[in-house]
C-alpha cells in the first residue's frame, strides 16, 4: 500500500474570555507516522520568539567545574583504548579526538571531541569542523566492524547544550555499537522490513519521491541528502530529517555525503539561532545492510524550556502516552527554512 500521511482532526469548544465569553473553538491535529505509526499531537498557539540566555556567561561558568576536553586535560583524564583495538590509543583526524566513553552506555562507546576550543555558538561551526569529526566517529565505527563483526547497530548522536542533556558545553558527539538495535531504531528498522516485504520497495525512497510530489515538507537536495520536515515532530518545536540516498549503513558514507550533510546542518544552525533556538539533539539510524528496505537518515530535534517559565518542552504526552506534542506545523518550519537552503 502507498505511503499514507494520515490526520484525524477534532476541535475543542469552550466560552473565551478574551470574547466577552464568546463560545470558540481551537482546532487539533492527531497524526500518525506513515512507517513506524507513532502518533502525534500538533497544536499551533501563535508562540513569540524563543529567547536565548546568556551563553557566554554558560560557557564561562563551566570552566571554573573544570572541562575534561579542553586542551590541557583531554590527554591527561580522558581515557585510552586498548592497544590490540586502537595502538596509538586515541583516534584523531585534525583537530577531532575520539577515546572511550568512560561511562559507557553500549558494549562499544566512545565520544569525539571536536576540537579544543571550549564554547562554540550554532554559527561558529564550520563544514570542516564538522566533517572531521563525523568522519573520526565512523573511523572508530569501521575499526568496531573489525573487531566484531556482531556489533553491526551503530550510532552517532550529538547533545548540544544543557537542556538538550549535554553533561559538558565543550562540543562532542557519543559513538556507540552494539549487537542489537535500541528500541526506536529496532521499530524503524522492522517497520521498514514490513514495508518491503509488502510493497517490494525501499521506504526511504518512497518517502523522498512522495515528500517531493506533495512539496509541502520537503526543504531541499544538497548532493546526496534530502531535507525534510518530519511528518509527527519528536521534538515541539523542530524536527528536521536528512536522508542519505541509497546509503544503508553510517559506515558507507562518503566523504562527499558527510560534507552535504554538514552543509545542510550549518543552514539549519543559520535558522535556529535566527529563530532564539540554541541547543538540539541529534542521531543516525543506519538500515540493515543488504536488506534494501531503509536508507541512512539522521534527525535533529530543536530541544529548550517554553514561555517565560521555563517549562520543559517535554511532558506527560511523550514520557507517559507515548504521543509526541508538537506546538509548531512542520509545513511552516519548512516554509521557513528553504530559503537558508539558498
Amino acid at each position: 500500500m502507498p505511503i499514507e500521511f494520515r490526520r484525524e482532526f477534532e476541535f475543542s469548544r469552550f466560552l473565551n474570555p478574551a470574547k466577552d465569553f464568546e463560545e470558540s473553538t481551537f482546532p487539533i491535529e492527531f497524526r500518525i507516522d506513515p512507517l513506524t505509526k507513532d502518533m502525534g499531537i500538533v497544536v499551533e498557539f501563535g508562540q513569540s520568539r524563543s529567547e536565548k540566555p546568556d551563553l557566554s556567561r554558560l560557557a564561562s561558568e563551566s570552566l571554573e567545574r573544570g572541562c575534561p576536553f579542553c586542551p590541557e586535560a583531554i590527554e591527561k583524564v580522558t581515557p585510552k583504548f586498548p592497544l590490540d583495538f586502537c595502538p596509538e590509543g586515541r583516534i584523531k583526524l585534525n583537530k577531532a579526538v575520539v577515546f572511550p566513553n568512560a561511562a559507557p552506555y553500549m558494549s562499544c562507546s566512545a565520544l569525539t571531541v571536536f576540537g579544543p576550543q571550549h564554547f562554540i555558538g550554532l554559527t561558529e561551526f564550520t563544514e570542516d569542523m564538522l566533517a572531521d569529526a563525523f568522519l573520526a566517529s565512523q573511523t572508530y565505527l569501521k575499526r568496531v566492524q573489525e573487531h566484531d563483526p556482531e556489533a553491526k547497530y551503530c550510532y552517532i548522536t550529538w547533545n548540544y547544550m544543557p537542556p538538550a542533556n549535554s553533561s559538558q558545553i565543550h562540543p562532542h558527539l557519543q559513538v556507540a555499537a552494539g549487537h542489537f538495535p535500541l528500541a526506536y531504531h529496532r521499530n524503524l528498522l522492522e517497520a521498514a522490513r514490513k514495508y518491503h516485504s509488502q510493497n517490494g520497495t525501499n521506504y526511504s525512497a518512497d518517502l523522498v519521491a512522495e515528500e517531493k510530489r506533495l512539496q509541502e515538507r520537503y526543504i531541499a537536495t544538497l548532493g546526496n541528502t534530502i531535507w525534510l520536515t518530519s511528518f509527527v515532530p519528536r521534538s515541539a518545536q523542530l524536527d528536521i530529517l536528512a536522508i542519505f540516498q541509497e546509503r544503508e549503513s553510517f559506515l558507507f558514507l562518503t566523504p562527499e555525503d558527510i560534507a552535504s550533510f554538514c552543509q545542510g546542518l550549518i543552514n539549519t544552525f543559520r535558522y535556529m539561532d535566527d529563530t532564539g533556538f540554541y541547543s538540539f539533539n541529534l542521531c543516525f539510524y543506519s538500515g540493515t545492510i543488504g536488506e534494501d528496505s531503509l536508507w541512512t537518515q539522521a534527525r535533529l530535534i530543536q530541544r529548550g524550556s517554553l514561555g517565560p517559565l521555563n517549562i520543559s518542552d517535554v511532558g506527560y504526552s511523550t514520557l507517559l502516552l507515548d504521543t509526541k506534542l508538537c506546538l509548531r506545523y512542520p509545513e511552516g518550519i519548512c516554509h521557513k527554512l528553504k530559503p537558508y537552503f539558498g
